[in-house]
This record gives structure tokens, sequence and C-alpha cells, in this order.
């Protein structure tokens, strides 16, 4: 929507919201909410194993937990007795750290301000995103890693013309997160691709860069197998992930399982309660899912790689079906395909804006409604931490 904001008005909403998100957060972790189950799970591993066990032996209640990042809560929230701030502590730092990337990456995907301004309003209009921010889980952390990898990829042809040091650093680095983050495990291809397509063009020093990272990846790949991967339940029925994978048996049973898997991908990162949010939920993000396809295909011959979010998220996406259909990575919990949820939001925007070229009037009606719904969600939201604690599927003015 084309809305003249003057500067100073644009700096004083952008502080406004982030503030808001921010408080959200900050009340949920200062709530001292008892653990949850998925939470005390964790905990369990944290407080009975050692060190070398952690990376060692298979983590007790059946846990999918990235080893490092697991030594690192543990390393820090022993100095504070276990504590549950010391244990939410970690997830809280990367999901604000988390949030500020993704401003970033947002200032170069909208150029109209109050398309970003709606942007960052989507992060206090999302259950999920304040919940995990103060949750022993990963979850925040692959929110965090996949903005650095999208963030990366913005700026990585800069970075190989004008400041070849840092980037042959960045390329060393960059791989290890995969080992604090199983989804940094395919965001950490996106980069490669790239390389990929250089090499090609036979690009001046490519070769140089694709060794460099492809070294890192194997590097890390080889020890997130040998103290990670080889001791992960990965099971179907184990892992109680079973419905959230691409089922093969049949073509009925493909069809369902990826439709259910997209419906969630596209619907579940507002509010879940009551049934009606999600609904609604769906019908805007709907638009996202629709500039998914038609960002990439319009803009990956003039990008000439994965160079923004129109071209990166469609592959982002691809991988994840893939992954889904290989039983690898659920196809989708919402917890676990975070790192996506701010993607589909951006996208959301985006989509919503075709409207414009089709007709104004109901552009200007689907925006608005979308303001209004993400303002009723974000002030929910901050009625439940007011009364009681926040759960993943709280009833939004219950």
């Amino acid at each position: 929507m084309k809305v003249k904001i003057k500067d100073s008005h644009f700096r004083l909403a952008m502080f406004l919201l982030a503030v808001w998100y921010v408080f959200l957060c900050v009340l949920h972790y200062l709530s001292l909410q008892p653990l949850s189950n998925d939470e005390q799970c964790v905990f369990n591993n944290i407080q009975a194993f050692s060190p070398y066990q952690i990376f060692h032996e298979r983590l007790l209640n059946v846990q999918v937990f990235p080893r490092l990042y697991l030594f690192f809560i543990q390393s820090f929230s022993k100095n504070f007795d276990f504590h549950w701030l010391s244990l939410r502590f970690l997830p809280f730092v990367f999901m604000l750290g988390a949030f500020a990337l993704w401003l970033c990456i947002a200032k170069y995907e909208f150029k109209n301000k109050l398309d970003y301004l709606v942007f960052m309003l989507c992060w206090p209009a999302s259950v999920i995103l304040v919940y995990y921010s103060a949750g022993l889980k990963q979850y925040s952390f692959d929110v965090f890693a996949a903005a650095l990898f999208i963030l990366f990829l913005y700026n990585q042809q800069t970075l190989a013309l004008h400041k070849f040091r840092l980037y042959i650093f960045l390329l060393l680095v960059f791989p290890f997160l995969g080992l604090m983050s199983y989804p940094a495990l395919l965001m950490m291809f996106l980069p490669l691709i790239n390389l990929f397509i250089s090499v090609l063009k036979n690009e001046k020093e490519s070769r140089k860069y694709f060794g460099i990272y492809a070294a890192g990846m194997t590097i890390t790949l080889i020890v997130s197998y040998i103290f990670d991967m080889r001791l992960r339940e990965v099971a179907v029925v184990t892992t109680g992930f079973g419905d959230y994978f691409v089922s093969t048996a049949n073509p009925a049973e493909f069809f369902k399982t990826a439709g259910e898997g997209i419906v969630n991908l596209f619907s579940r990162w507002l509010a879940e309660s009551p049934r009606l949010l999600k609904r609604i939920s769906c019908f805007f993000f709907i638009f996202g899912l629709i500039y998914m396809f038609y960002g990439f295909f319009k803009n990956i011959k003039s990008e000439k790689g994965l160079r923004s979010l129109n071209t990166i998220a469609l592959v982002i996406f691809i991988g994840l079906f893939l992954l889904g259909l290989a039983k690898k990575y659920p196809f989708t919990v919402p917890r676990t395909s975070l790192f996506f949820c701010p993607v589909v939001m951006a996208l959301t925007i985006k989509g919503i804006g075709l409207l414009r070229s089709w007709n104004q009037y109901v552009y200007y009606g689907v925006y608005a409604a979308f303001i209004v719904f993400l303002l009723y969600v974000s002030s929910g939201i901050a009625n439940v931490l007011f009364h009681g604690d926040l759960s993943a599927a709280s009833t939004i003015w219950p």
C-alpha cells in the first residue's frame, strides 16, 4: 500500500514495533512458567549427561537436539544451578538476534515504508515467534542461523569483489553453523549453489572460493555425523513426527500428506486457537505461497543465482519437501520449520502487493484487513501474557 510516511514518523513506528516485540518476548521470558514436557525432556539430558556423553550417547527421552548447542546451554546454565532463566537464556538471545537480522534483510526487500512496518508487525503477531523466544528448544537458533545465511546471500557478490578476506573467513565459518542447527545443514547448500554458478561462468577466484566452502561443508557433515546424526533417533515411529513426513505409500497418501504439509507451512505462524484464526491466516498466507513461485520465475534470470528472497524461498521450500519425502526432516511441524516463518511473512506482504496491478481497491482492502488482523492477534498474545502463561497453541482472547 502506497502511503506516504514521514521519515521521523517511520523511525518512531519502527522503534515502537521493535520495542513491542521485545517487550512481549521479555515478558514471556521473565514469566518463569514451568518447563513444558518438551523442555523437561531436554533438561533431563542437560542435567544427567556429562559433556562427553552429550557427544557420544543417544539422548534421553528420544530427543533430537543439536549436540554442540546442547553443550553450550549446559555449560552456561550450570553456572546458575540450572535456573529456568539460565536454561532459556541462549534461546532468548538468539531469537532477539534473529529479529535484528531480519530487520536488516527487510531493508533489502521492502523499499515501501509501510511494507517494512507490516513485516515488523508480523513478529509480535506470531504466537510461535514469541513463545520460542523463551523456550528450552533449538528453534530460535534455527531462525537466527537461517537469517545469517540469507543475509550472506544478499551480500555474497559484494563481499567476493570488495572484501575478499572477510569473504574467505565467512566461507570457512558459515558451514559450522550446521553443528548447532539442523536447518543450517540445508541452508549451507545455498551459498554453494551461487559458488557453483560462478565456477560455471569462470569468474575470477571462483574455484578457490568453491573449494574453501566445500571443504568447510565436508568437515561439518563428517563431524555432525560422528557426534550427532549417527546417534539420532530418526525412525518415524520413535520421533513422533510420522504424520509430518511426505508419504510414498500410494498416490492418494502422497498428495494428502504433501498438501497437509504445504498448508501447515503457510498457515500456522500466527495463532492456532480459536481455529478461525488459523483459517484467516491461511487466506492471507496463500498470497505468500503464490508469490514464492511467481518471484522465483520472474527473478531467477536477472539475479543469476540466489540473491534475494525472490529466488531463495522456493529453493528452501523444495529442500524441505525433499527432506520430508526422504523422511529425514518433518514436512512440516511448524516448530521444526520455524526458520521459514519470517520468509513466509515477507512473501505474504509481497504477494498481497501483486493485487495492486489487478485491482487497487481489492489490494487496499486485503492489505488493510491483514494489518487489522495482525493487530488483533498481537493484542491477543499480549492479553494471554498479562493474564497467564503462553504456549505454542494458546487461545487468543479466551
